[in-house]
Formats: C-alpha cells, sequence, structure tokens
C-alpha cells in the first residue's frame, strides 16, 4: 500500500459515493463511461453480471478519492479462479477511473488489497495500452519485480482529431467510394427527402430508444437473439443507460431518415472531448443503400466539424469490415494476466496466459519480471 493513498473495497450501490463517483466520472485522466455510476447499476442485472464491488483508493491525507474500479470475481465450477476489472457483455473498456497524476499511487494501493480478494490471479481485461493508468501498472510491477503475461492484444478503429471532415474522407476514403456514397444519397433521395438528425436536449428520448431498438431487431442481432430488445435485462440495461445519458446531456444520438422512415441510428456517449459508439442500427430492408454507412460518413462530420472531438472510439471489435474502412486509426486494447505472489498463483496463471496468449511484444517483453 502507498504512503500517501489507502485502499478499501465497497459495494456497488453504496449511494453516499454517487456524487463522488460521478465527479470522477467526469474527470478522470483516461475517459469510460462504461464504469460510470449509471452504467454499472444498470448493468447489475445482466445475467452474467454477478455481484461487483468498488475497489476505492482515496489520498491518505484529504480523503478525496482518486481512483475507482469495479471488481469481482470471476468463477469456473464454483471455484474463485481470478479476481478481474467487472465485465460483461455492454462493457467495451475495462480502464479504471483516475485522476490524472494519481495513477501510480492508485495502483500501489490498489494491487495489494485485489491480491487478498478470492481468486488465483489477476485479470485485468480491455484496458488502453497507451493509456497513463496502464503505463502507470507496468511501471509498478517491474519496479516490484513482478511477472505479468500479455493475454489479448488489438487494435479497433477510432476517429483522432487533426482533419476536417472533408480532409479526412479525401486522405483516408477512395474517391471512388466518395462518389459512390453520392450516389447512393441521391438514390435515396428518390424515395423521399434524405434528412439526418440529432436529439435535442429537450428531446423525449424514450421514442428514440424505441426506434433503434426496432431497427436493431430487423438486422443480423435481430434474427441471431442477440438484439438488445431479445432480453429484457438487456433492453432495460440499455434504456437506463441511454435515459441517463441524455439527462446528463452525454448522449449524441443521430438518425438518418428518408421521407418519413427511419433507415439508420447511431447512440455515442460523451465524455468532455471525447466519444465512444454504444449502438448503430439499420434498417436492412435498406442494406442496398448501405445506410450504416452514410450515417458514419454524417456523423464524421458532427464530430471532426461540429464537437471537435480529439477522439472517438468505435468500441467494435478488431477488423470491423464497415468502420475499419473509414477510420484508419487504431486503439490499442489489451488484457493481462497478473500472479500474486504465490507459487500456486503463479503455475495458475501462467496456465491460463499459455491458453490465451496473444503474440509476445514490446508491452510484455519476456512476459516481464
Amino acid at each position: 500500500m502507498s504512503s500517501n493513498f489507502v485502499s478499501r473495497i465497497a459495494a456497488a450501490d453504496d449511494s453516499a459515493l454517487a456524487q463522488e463517483w460521478d465527479a470522477l466520472a467526469r474527470e478522470a485522466g483516461t475517459a469510460n463511461p462504461f464504469y460510470g455510476r449509471a452504467a454499472v447499476l444498470a448493468c447489475l442485472a445482466l445475467p452474467e453480471a454477478g455481484v461487483p464491488r468498488l475497489l476505492l483508493v482515496r489520498e491518505a491525507g484529504s480523503g478525496q478519492l482518486a481512483g475507482l474500479m469495479p471488481v469481482a470475481t470471476r468463477r469456473k465450477r464454483g471455484l474463485a479462479l481470478c479476481v478481474e476489472n467487472w465485465d460483461q457483455r455492454v462493457r467495451a473498456l475495462g480502464e479504471p477511473l483516475v485522476r490524472a497524476g494519481a495513477e501510480q499511487g492508485f495502483w500501489r494501493a490498489a494491487l495489494p488489497l485485489l491480491a487478498r480478494q478470492p481468486g488465483w490471479y489477476l485479470r485485468l481485461s480491455g484496458l488502453d495500452a497507451d493509456s497513463a493508468s496502464t503505463r502507470a501498472l507496468l511501471d509498478v510491477l517491474r519496479e516490484a519485480g513482478r511477472r505479468y503475461y500479455l493475454t489479448r492484444d488489438y487494435g479497433r478503429a477510432v476517429l483522432n482529431r487533426g482533419l476536417s471532415s472533408e480532409a479526412h474522407a479525401a486522405a483516408h476514403v477512395r474517391s471512388k467510394v466518395l462518389k459512390e456514397h453520392r450516389r447512393l444519397r441521391s438514390r435515396l433521395n428518390e424515395h423521399g427527402a434524405l434528412r439526418f438528425e440529432r436529439l435535442a436536449a429537450d428531446d423525449a428520448v424514450d421514442p428514440w430508444i424505441d426506434a433503434l431498438f426496432a431497427l436493431e431487431a430487423t438486422g443480423w442481432k435481430g434474427r441471431e437473439g442477440v438484439a438488445a430488445s431479445a432480453d429484457p435485462a438487456t433492453e432495460q440495461c440499455f434504456r437506463t443507460i441511454l435515459r441517463a445519458a441524455h439527462c446528463e446531456g452525454t448522449l449524441d444520438f443521430h438518425r438518418m431518415i428518408v421521407g418519413d422512415t427511419v433507415v439508420a441510428m447511431l447512440a455515442n456517449l460523451e465524455r468532455g472531448d471525447e466519444a465512444f459508439q454504444l449502438k448503430i442500427a439499420y434498417d436492412e430492408d435498406w442494406a442496398r443503400y448501405s445506410p450504416g454507412v452514410l450515417i458514419e460518413m454524417a456523423y464524421l462530420a458532427h464530430a471532426l466539424d461540429v464537437r471537435n472531438l480529439r477522439r472517438v472510439d468505435s468500441c467494435a471489435r478488431a477488423d470491423h469490415p464497415m468502420i475499419d474502412r473509414i477510420w484508419p486509426d487504431r486503439r490499442r486494447i489489451v488484457s493481462l494476466a497478473i500472479p500474486h505472489a504465490s507459487l500456486a498463483s503463479g503455475l495458475v496463471c501462467a496456465g491460463v496466459a499459455r491458453a490465451q496468449a496473444a503474440p509476445a511484444d514490446s508491452l510484455n517483453p519476456s512476459t516481464a519480471g
């Protein structure tokens, strides 16, 4: 434990933490809306969610909340396999909420407490490899001579500030493709006026959510039974997150309309000068017009020219066939397995790491230690 920071475990639904948690979510050095209070509480009812707890780290003198991370014990056949940063189907990023400058103190206080939780080792997934928090974590582990294993490593599409939307499209989208986009928009206008709309702060959000879920159900997610509306707990989770974001002014919701028909929608969560794409859906009856691509191209202009966002995280899987083509930059996402001090923990962790190992690279020289 750091002499300057103290850590403890609290219940995720501890209402006394609400104001501090919300403030930390707004001010964290690395933004992560998926560990904000509204998102965590909304996801508690997900069937795989279990019962997360909150790892809290405070400055020893002032008592100010310096960092927070939801944690849970992952079990296999009833046995505690590992303690982890809380993971479930909605979470797209596993970064802890940590005040800028407190990252090393956070991990020095957090790691000993995490070692005392049920589980053979520590699993940290969905981390930004280049965040101040992850760099601090690796520094703390190396200083202590502790091993760690890289178990997943991939890049996902992000949109970075720097160019206007017109310059971005010219630089990163082939002219033939841009010409095809113009043709598709012209074709859509033949069916009715094509327009793009954004949910206003004083608009009712529920009709937009209803339309989003209806669109999603028309696609492959609906056919495979994994659309949000296919599972009551998942639907309620997304509804709660979207409503809460609209209430606090951090929801950026777009739709593409042809005549009177909504054919595509895109919902983003904003944190300061960053945004995270939570849901995109389109009506498959209009698939030949590439509505998903067209709404993303329209959003490109909003993000770069209107909002001037520093970064938009697609939250998409690696090698996504659509977004990767128009957003060339990547955010490196990694997962780590970290054994505790005991020999048994090291053996279990090494076995798990061998089964899941990502290619070795600069993040993980000789698996460290």
